[in-house]
């Protein structure tokens, strides 16, 4: 009993961790399209960050963390019926063509989510219900990749040989891109601080920072420990074919 508890911890962990880091990259995504089709004019969470290009480490540290994410996720688990990717499409399908056929005019906010942040009172709270399962349904398609196809399996054999090489240089990588990242959710923070009674005037906009200033900090946060805990030379060190695979190794 105990422990199949730890194997669901483990395995909550690790897809807590992967959808985290979609929110971070989709959020960091957003901000770097809004800077530079807005620069010079606009600097995002000045003076505090100095440049809005930052957020550049930002995509770099939440796409590492995911691989870190998968080696906690592995657990112990018989799968029931399907594979996990299965039940990830099936979730962000539904929810896509929900919005689509309930909500078209705000199908936008699945790509750009910020866009629905200055909206007058709780409007758009189901188009943003509707993206949490969206997000939910990659995080479970992200978990299996390994299992989507015997390509996607050789693919992902093909880029660990290929990198192999650089497993320092992504080490160093992955420390500074977090270390930025820590910078980058500090300034969005003692932003957020001066600016929040004006933001309260937005409540998704005072929502949305809620959620993602934590979201930036555990990113990043979890980035260090990865350095720490020597990711990068943990998956290089593993036997081939078993890299990033999960159901490779256990009933999952």
């Amino acid at each position: 009993m105990s422990e199949t508890l730890a194997a669901l911890g483990r395995k909550t962990l690790g897809l807590a961790l992967i959808f985290n880091s979609i929110i971070s990259l989709t959020s960091a995504t957003n901000i770097l399209a809004s800077f530079y089709i807005n620069m010079p004019m606009w600097q995002p969470y000045s003076p505090y960050l100095i440049n809005g290009s930052f957020f550049w480490f930002v995509l770099l540290v939440a796409g590492l963390n995911i691989f870190s994410a998968k080696l906690i996720g592995r657990a112990k688990i018989k799968r029931i019926l399907f594979h996990h990717y299965v039940y990830g499409l099936l979730v962000s399908s539904i929810a896509i063509i929900s919005v689509a056929f309930l909500a078209p005019a705000y199908i936008s906010l699945l790509l750009t989510p910020s866009t629905g942040f200055q909206a007058d009172g709780f409007q758009n709270v189901s188009v943003y219900a509707g993206l949490f399962f969206v997000y939910g349904g990659l995080t479970l398609v992200i978990d299996d990749a390994y299992d989507i196809s015997l390509r996607a399996g050789r693919t992902l054999d093909k880029m660990k040989m290929r990198i192999r090489r650089l497993d320092k240089a992504l080490q160093t990588t992955h420390l500074l891109s977090s270390l930025m990242s820590l910078y980058v959710t500090l300034s969005i923070l003692l932003w957020y601080l001066e600016n929040r009674s004006h933001i309260m005037n937005w409540p998704l906009m005072d929502i949305s920072y809620v959620v993602f200033i934590p979201s930036m900090f555990i990113t990043s946060i979890w980035g260090l420990k990865a350095f720490k805990g020597k990711l990068w030379y943990r998956i290089f060190s593993e036997p081939h074919g078993k890299d990033f695979s999960i159901s490779k190794q256990v009933n999952v």
